[in-house]
């Protein structure tokens, strides 16, 4: 129970949670929940009712099935490169802290310069000289770029930890740097870490929509931020065709919010 109380450690993490394995759920059995094939053809334009319960975009595609069906990308792309992001500026967050002087430096103006240039805009400069964007390019081109603030983040309190006492008891008895850092450091800041990337998996979910909100992405996936790229260009709001528009903006919304609702009771747990 105890163990359980650290993971949700309160009602809006539990509810954070929640949300989050709705949308995972649904992702690993979206296809087969799907009333219609994506690839099936009906009437365009037609208003929600019992066989289409939010009814044909303009293709003639079952909205309700391509919503199930486009929750696999958006929430594996999200995911999978918020979690290679957090990786990455935990790596980089640990190095810089503990090995200050010209490593640390170094690695600190990098990310200064990073931080410096727009993220989206430098995912689509990337990613229009990238020949071809399957899933994983994407997972790849999303979390290079998304662990600039956590390794912030891990930096700071890596300076923090270095500086205690059992610190210098583990150099005493000789632990190794790398020791040191995985061992003795990593496990007292992974509270910050495990916040941060919560917080980096949100923004990896959104850069993903809207990357594929613009055309950037795989063009042979259906997912949330297509959905929405497909319903803008086809005028779906002259057409009043509003569930095309508000179910994958809603699902986006609520995945981010459960994210959010977690990342900040983690947060807030930890500094209680």
């Amino acid at each position: 129970m105890t163990a359980v109380r650290q993971v949700v450690p309160s009602r809006r993490a539990a509810i954070g949670v929640a949300l989050i394995a709705l949308f995972i759920v649904i992702a690993v059995a979206g296809p087969a929940l799907a009333p219609y094939s994506v690839k099936t053809s009906f009437a365009s334009w037609l208003p929600p009712t019992a066989a289409h319960p939010l009814g044909t975009d303009d293709y003639g595609t079952d909205i309700l099935s391509a919503l199930l069906v486009g929750t696999r990308v958006s929430v594996e792309v999200g995911i999978l490169s918020g979690l290679l992001g957090s990786a990455i500026g935990t790596v980089v967050g640990l190095a810089s802290g503990y090995y200050q002087g010209v490593i640390g430096e170094l690695l600190m103006r990098f990310v200064d310069l990073m931080l410096v240039i727009p993220s989206l805009a430098l995912v689509v400069v990337i990613a229009a000289f990238v020949p071809s964007i399957s899933n994983g390019v994407e997972i790849l081109i999303i979390g290079g770029l998304s662990w600039l603030w956590i390794a912030r983040a891990v930096r700071s309190q890596v300076l923090t930890e270095k500086r205690r006492l059992y610190v210098d008891v583990a150099r005493v008895v000789g632990r190794h740097h790398f020791a040191i850092m995985t061992r003795e450091i990593l496990p007292c800041i992974t509270p910050v870490v495990f916040a941060n990337t919560v917080m980096v998996t949100t923004a990896a979910i959104l850069t993903q929509a809207g990357l594929a909100f613009l055309g950037i992405g795989n063009p042979d996936s259906t997912s949330w931020g297509s959905m929405l790229s497909l319903a803008y260009a086809d005028g779906a709001v002259l057409h009043g065709a509003w569930t095309w528009i508000v179910a994958p903006g809603l699902c986006i919304a609520l995945l981010c919010y459960g994210f959010v609702l977690y990342g900040n009771s983690m947060i807030e747990t930890r500094y209680r």
